[in-house]
């Protein structure tokens, strides 16, 4: 299912599908049929069309603010219940086996709210998921000042699928409670990644509170009128991740 995943994502990516469509309308342009020139030239203006778009805020502000929108409320740690643990999935940490720290990207916003979670007493462990987070987020971890006894590690999960699973288990394995119990979890990660995270979570026997960081398509900002306009790179990066997010609740459901 992994596997297949990936697959599927690689041909329906935001950046993979217009780029094959561009070069299929290109080939298409170079025919004599009129009609095949004509669907060529629809593609190739299509595509462009769909790139220009969704490098800009506008697209943003459609497809990203959407999904970040209703955990507003959320984000504050005095309006969130206790819990029997912190969830916090991987994803916003790397660490390279020739870097001394680990690298802290946009995402790595979760972990600083994990700890400030178990700082205010929410819950007596954080469970970390996802591979490679034993050397990326858990020491980041301990330097906000969570101690080692109070971290738990799933190191397994590839996807948020598995994040679920695993996690799961791992409670359930730590408590000794019945499959048919319900543990409650307090599920850190970003805001725009929540929905599809918690449709995840919600088919376990976890009791999940959404507890979200990381809001980036509400901090982006135009500063001028050319901001809705002009295509922007960095915006092009944020968009493809949120339409794997509104793609993977598509396929969820």
């Amino acid at each position: 299912m992994y596997v297949l995943n990936k697959i599927v994502w690689f041909f329906l990516n935001p950046l993979t599908l217009p780029l094959v469509c561009a070069i299929v309308g290109g080939v298409l342009l170079t025919r004599k049929s009129g009609r095949r020139r004509c669907i060529g030239g629809c593609l190739l203006f299509a595509s462009l069309a769909f790139l220009w778009f969704e490098s800009t805020m506008p697209c943003l502000c459609l497809v990203g603010r959407t999904l970040e929108r209703p955990y507003l409320a959320a984000q504050s740690v005095d309006s969130l219940p206790s819990a029997d643990a912190i969830v916090v999935l991987g994803g916003g940490m790397g660490k390279n086996d020739d870097m001394t720290y680990p690298e802290m990207f946009d995402a790595a916003d979760r972990v600083w709210h994990a700890a400030r979670l178990w700082k205010a007493g929410k819950a007596p462990i954080v469970v970390v998921s996802g591979t490679g987070e034993m050397s990326a987020t858990v020491p980041l971890l301990l330097d906000f000042g969570v101690p080692r006894e109070a971290i738990m590690v799933d190191n397994k999960s590839r996807n948020t699928y598995e994040n679920s699973r695993f996690t799961e288990m791992l409670l359930l394995e730590r408590s000794g409670a019945a499959a048919d119990s319900q543990p409650s979890v307090l599920l850190v990660t970003s805001a725009w990644h929540m929905p599809r995270a918690c449709g995840n979570f919600s088919k376990t026997s976890l009791k999940v509170v959404p507890a979200p960081a990381d809001f980036s398509a509400m901090n982006s900002r135009a500063w001028h009128w050319w901001d809705w306009i002009a295509p922007s790179p960095d915006v092009l990066v944020r968009n493809s991740y949120y339409f794997k997010e509104w793609l993977g609740r598509l396929a969820r459901k």
